[in-house]
């Protein structure tokens, strides 16, 4: 008796005009990525000319062959909103990039349960922050702004905006990273310069901290 049921209700929508609506909602996700240099080997976030998605969430960074080439993994957090197609958990995967300069578009940079997500455009910035104590490393920070197209089907293809923050103590190469986005061109804010400062300041004095403790 379900079935005959579902059977029903699928041919109700089918016989009638569908009204797409635009995908709305945020979403953030997490992982792990590798700064890698021309030759796609590791190299520090300061010195990268494209970004390496590891094959897992968590642990040890695979790599792929090549700059802007392979794909990773991504893990959604919550804080789900709108029509986003996922929940806390999910898994997606994520298109290594090219950053020096960003080369796109970059079709299905994100893909998850049946979402695209297009990436158009990347501004990236980068700092330093120099080594807080003899014998440290510089801390190095990245933040990219960009822009795309989001894809479900069911729906118009959305204007969508993402940030992804991450920074790396130029020992540990694969650093973790924390994305955002969302649908109906939501806006982003991009941090400025002296903004960007006081977050190395603090990711200094945080590296500190841990070395004393």
């Amino acid at each position: 008796m379900k079935a005959l049921l579902l059977s029903g209700v699928a041919t109700l929508l089918l016989a009638a005009p569908l009204a797409a609506a635009p995908i709305t909602g945020t979403f953030a996700i997490t992982g792990v990525l590798q700064g890698e240099d021309a030759a796609g080997a590791p190299a520090r976030l300061a010195d990268a000319v494209g970004l390496d998605f590891c094959a897992a969430v968590s642990g040890p960074c695979a790599m792929s062959a090549g700059v802007g080439t392979g794909t990773g993994a991504f893990m959604i957090n919550d804080g789900v909103t709108g029509v986003m197609p996922f929940m806390h958990g999910d898994i997606g995967t994520v298109r290594d990039i090219a950053i020096s300069p960003f080369v796109g578009p970059v079709t299905a940079f994100l893909a998850i349960n049946g979402l695209t997500f297009d990436l158009l455009d990347a501004t990236v910035m980068r700092m330093t922050v120099p080594a807080p104590l003899p014998g440290a490393k510089p801390i190095d920070g990245l933040f990219i702004n960009g822009q795309g197209i989001f894809r479900l089907a069911g729906f118009d293809d959305t204007p969508g905006t993402f940030t992804l923050s991450t920074q790396s103590d130029g020992v540990r190469l694969s650093t973790a990273f924390t994305f955002s986005g969302g649908g109906a061109a939501l806006p982003v804010p991009v941090p400025a310069p002296a903004g960007f400062a006081v977050l190395g300041l603090g990711l200094a004095a945080l590296w500190a901290s841990r070395r004393k403790g």
